[in-house]
């Protein structure tokens, strides 16, 4: 389910915007930004429904796209990979290398030790 940057722009506004979107929605909201023309977002819009993340409906002329997986299951989803791929599926290795690399702070580890001593307690 691997998105390219733009997909996942295109993702994050039709979450954002919690409704079915039509390409001219998003041609509003990141086209000007990104310079992006009809052709361009329809092509993404298609690629998206390609992949299972997007459905569509159409309306008479009109297009309409809904988000078939939510932010949540496709992070969740891509985290697995991710981990899979990097980590052998460990979260220990990750947490493991980011702090032996000085990528975690030692703020974000007193948080994860409070967090995990609050799902140990549920």
């Amino acid at each position: 389910m691997k998105l390219s940057g733009a997909e996942y722009e295109i993702m994050d506004c039709v979450w954002d915007l919690q409704r079915a979107v039509t390409s001219a929605d998003i041609l509003r909201e990141l086209g000007a930004a990104r310079g992006w023309k009809q052709p361009t977002v329809l092509t993404f819009l298609s690629r998206l429904v390609e992949k299972g993340l997007l459905a569509t409906e159409k309306n008479g002329k009109v297009r309409s796209y809904t988000a078939a997986v939510s932010r949540e299951a496709y992070k969740s989803a891509e985290t697995r990979v991710f981990l899979a791929r990097l980590y052998d599926g460990s979260v220990r290795n990750l947490v493991a290398c980011m702090a032996d690399g000085n990528g975690i702070s030692d703020e974000d580890l007193r948080g994860l030790r409070a967090w995990l001593k609050e799902r140990e307690g549920a």
